[in-house]
């Protein structure tokens, strides 16, 4: 698919996914996109690269070891800089996750994995600044 951003910027994005393949595959797609990403595959990583990266964007697996992502969405967004950040869920069920209750709110949207590419790209240009 080709990048259909038109003139906006690219995003500072998180990947965070426990599962390597699923986080690397979602990273070469942004890249080519033209974003540039960060991935994590825990949520300490994920706290760690949030603090010193700073990105706009955070695609965030729900079903994760050890910190589930609703609390590692909460978490981030008590980052100086991350209360608005376009924070993103992924998992492979839908929306209605009982993984979900209590932490919707730290959520702006939610992607049923595999991802419809169409709706994905525009929920990060919605977030992108346009070019000067």
């Amino acid at each position: 698919m080709e990048q259909e951003l038109g003139s906006a910027r690219p995003l500072r994005i998180l990947v965070v996914d426990d599962y390597p393949v699923a986080a690397d595959t979602l990273r070469i797609l942004l890249e080519l996109w033209g974003h540039e990403v960060v991935v994590a595959h825990s949520g300490q990583q994920a706290l760690e690269a949030a603090a010193s990266f700073g990105p706009d964007a955070v695609l965030l697996d729900i079903e994760m070891p050890r910190m589930l992502g609703g609390e590692l969405a909460r978490r981030l967004r008590r980052l100086p800089g991350l209360e608005r950040v376009l924070m993103i869920a992924t998992s492979w069920t839908e929306s209605c996750d009982p993984r979900l209750a209590g932490h919707e709110q730290a959520f702006d949207d939610y992607l049923t994995k595999p991802f419809n590419l169409e709706r994905l790209e525009r929920l990060l240009a919605s977030r992108a600044p346009a070019s000067p």
